[in-house]
């Protein structure tokens, strides 16, 4: 993953409107005509019912259509897939390929999904596992020539593995690549590794005890894909090809970067303003195709994502169930498991990850009782924003759990403007007080500034702010729904620390931070 699109609510500049070409276009690209009366119904509410995270309670709840959200975030196009009972049930595309144009998004559309090709790395790799070419365990130093990680104090007594670079806990840096423009020379997978130009990137070390903690690491899968290279005698498009792609029959799926103009049907790069990027040709290229390179189709990339269920649930033979288990396992300290980021126990187990290359946002998951799961990909920067409230949407269509509608109701809970004056303040943190879970450099925040403003609490952050909404008098949560704060009082009844919950990416985890408070505000 490259980039991280805000989370914030959006400025003035933001709520323009694409040009009306998307609104025309946004109507049905697949037939309904043979699509079954219920399934019909299902697809008009995914398309009417994107909503917000947080609704009160006995306050009319916000509704968008699809239409709308992409206009407001200013994404062209967006293709879904819809998984149930361990098959597709739907798929579908909206908008184009790229704004002005007049070719439509279908369900043969190529994306770019940034980090979402991580997960497809792992499938590879595991495959080799079972074919007995590389093992999970073993210095991952064993299976490399032209480049070899760096021996230091913190790989003694515990070397870099698979299973420590797939689950992101392999003491490895270089959290993600920044894409490269038509014109711009692509470094090799060890220009890569060493951080040597034309390579974008610092090199990749080890910075920590491998297994002693949990980083993300871009880097990391650039090992893993060099591995399979030297593994497979080959490059890694090869091997995706022979051990992912044909096995699937994943038609519409290349790591080859720059994407081959030949495939055609490319969704093109969009910025945070809805314009074109990476003109003339339309995409940028992602060499660290392990990590972020994977151009494919929600409806292939669901195949894996079904294989992946059924090779755990023992009914397909992809995986072996029992590595199909240890994928589906965190490993140590770490969210993930092999490959994807692990949630929820029992029915709601489910394995997840998002992506995002600088015009591209991706989301993908899969629920391992259930057999159901979604595929979403978008061509435009704010493409996090969009297939958020579009992920939910599909949580109330397809009428998923609680656990899973990533939707919060709070009650309507009424505070005294002397009580939220008291909440608003500057809260600092300091190391004594961070009780973290993951937490890493580039997500260290100096603290936290709380505002009042038209009777309720706002975050501030820049010149951005969101609204938090009480849960009663003590907690309250984000309007994202992912972040928690609860206000503490000390033993004379003083207000005076915030304890924050808070998700920092898709791809991280949660981070639990204590922060005193310093100012009123």
């Amino acid at each position: 993953m490259t980039k991280k699109a805000s989370t914030l609510a959006p400025d003035s500049s933001r709520r323009l409107l694409l040009p009306l070409l998307i609104g025309t276009l946004l109507a049905s690209h697949a037939s309904l005509a043979s699509t079954p009366r219920n399934e019909a119904s299902r697809i008009r509410v995914f398309e009417t019912s994107l909503r917000p995270a947080v609704s009160v309670v006995g306050q009319p709840e916000q509704r968008w259509t699809l239409q709308e959200r992409m206009e407001h975030w200013k994404v062209p196009g967006l293709s879904i897939a819809v998984i149930r009972d361990g098959k597709v049930a739907w798929a579908k595309g909206y908008g184009v390929l790229q704004v002005g144009g007049k070719e439509l998004v279908d369900t043969q559309t190529l994306f770019s999904v940034g980090s979402v090709s991580k997960v497809g790395a792992a499938a590879v790799t595991l495959r080799l596992v079972d074919a007995g070419k590389l093992d999970l365990d073993r210095d991952v130093n064993s299976y490399l020539n032209a480049w070899k990680v760096p021996a230091n104090p913190y790989t003694v007594t515990s070397p870099v593995t698979l299973r420590g670079v797939m689950s992101h806990s392999a003491g490895l840096t270089v959290h993600g690549f920044a894409d490269y423009q038509p014109n711009e020379t692509l470094p090799t997978t060890v220009e890569t590794l060493l951080g040597r130009a034309p390579a974008k990137n610092a090199k990749v070390e080890v910075i920590y005890t491998p297994g002693s903690r949990f980083q993300y690491s871009g880097g990391g899968t650039t090992v893993e894909q060099l591995a399979v290279e030297e593994a497979t005698g080959g490059d890694f498009p090869s091997a995706a090809r022979r051990y992912l792609f044909e096995p699937l029959g994943m038609k519409r799926s290349t790591y080859e970067n720059p994407v081959p103009a030949s495939l055609g049907n490319i969704a093109k790069a969009h910025g945070w303003d809805g314009k074109p990027r990476a003109l003339p040709r339309g995409y940028e290229a992602m060499p660290e195709k392990a990590a972020s390179g994977l151009w494919t189709t929600p409806s292939d990339y669901s195949a894996m994502v079904i294989a992946f269920i059924q090779s755990y649930q023992g009914s397909g033979n992809f995986l072996s169930a029992p590595l199909a288990h240890q994928m589906m396992s965190e490993v140590g300290r770490s969210v993930f498991g092999l490959g994807p980021r692990l949630e929820g126990a029992g029915v709601d187990r489910r394995f997840s990850h998002g992506g995002a290359n600088d015009s591209y946002m991706a989301w993908m998951e899969g629920h391992l009782a259930t057999g159901n799961g979604v595929v979403i990909f978008t061509n435009g920067s704010n493409g996090t924003e969009l297939y958020t409230e579009a992920r939910r949407a599909v949580a109330l269509s397809e009428g998923w759990s609680e656990e899973l509608d990533y939707h919060q109701r709070v009650p309507a809970v009424s505070l005294s403007a002397a009580e939220l004056s008291e909440r608003a303040g500057v809260y600092a943190i300091g190391d004594a007080f961070v009780l973290t879970t993951f937490r890493h450099g580039s997500d260290d925040k100096a603290g936290y500034e709380i505002v009042q403003k038209d009777g309720a609490l706002y975050r501030r952050e820049g010149d951005e702010s969101r609204r938090l909404y009480a849960m009663d008098a003590t907690n309250f949560v984000d309007e994202e729904g992912g972040t928690t704060y609860q206000f503490l009082r000390d033993y004379a009844g003083k207000l005076n620390a915030l304890l924050v919950s808070e998700d920092i990416g898709s791809n991280t985890g949660r981070i639990q931070t204590r922060a005193v408070k310093m100012s009123a505000r």
